[in-house]
């Protein structure tokens, strides 16, 4: 059937709207579920602001643990990724880093060690492995270090929990 509107012939459809073919405790959900999903993730991100300390990425975590003597002992745990090792020194410029800035040596049993990243979760030390070992240093391995001397690394996540 044919109806005229203004001036032009346009098709009748007895077709209902979509929503009115939904049946009617399914059109109370649809909103009910939105404020429901809206309200969550307000308080996920309220509770993600709250609980995250603001630390900048490059930076050791300090942490405050209390010794036997009630005396506050600083605890700076920061993770690394470690490259190259070598009996010798290298020189920053060296053709052995590819081309990496920031390299950082430190001297452990008697051999020499290059790091680079100073990152304040395991998680960011890992993905900066990737990228390392992506660049040709297929060895590479995230180290910890609390107070600039190296730990193990479960040792730094106990600290950290």
């Amino acid at each position: 059937m044919y109806k005229k509107v203004e001036g032009k012939s346009v098709q009748k459809t007895d077709e209902k709207p979509i929503y009115k073919k939904l049946p009617r405790h399914i059109l109370f959900l649809i909103p009910t579920v939105l404020v429901v999903l809206l309200f969550g993730a307000i308080m996920g991100a309220i509770a993600g602001f709250m609980s995250t300390p603001q630390v900048p990425e490059d930076s050791a975590v300090k942490l405050e643990a209390t010794d036997t003597g009630d005396r506050q002992i600083t605890k700076e745990i920061s993770f690394k990724v470690q490259i190259l090792s070598s009996e010798n020194p290298i020189e920053s410029n060296s053709p052995y880093f590819k081309g990496l800035k920031n390299v950082w040596e430190y001297k452990d049993s008697g051999l020499y060690k290059y790091t680079i990243g100073n990152k304040r979760d395991i998680q960011a030390a890992s993905a900066l492995q990737s990228e390392i070992r992506k660049k040709g240093f297929t060895d590479a391995f995230v180290v910890a270090f609390q107070n600039g001397k190296r730990i193990p690394v479960r040792k730094a996540l106990k600290f950290l929990k």
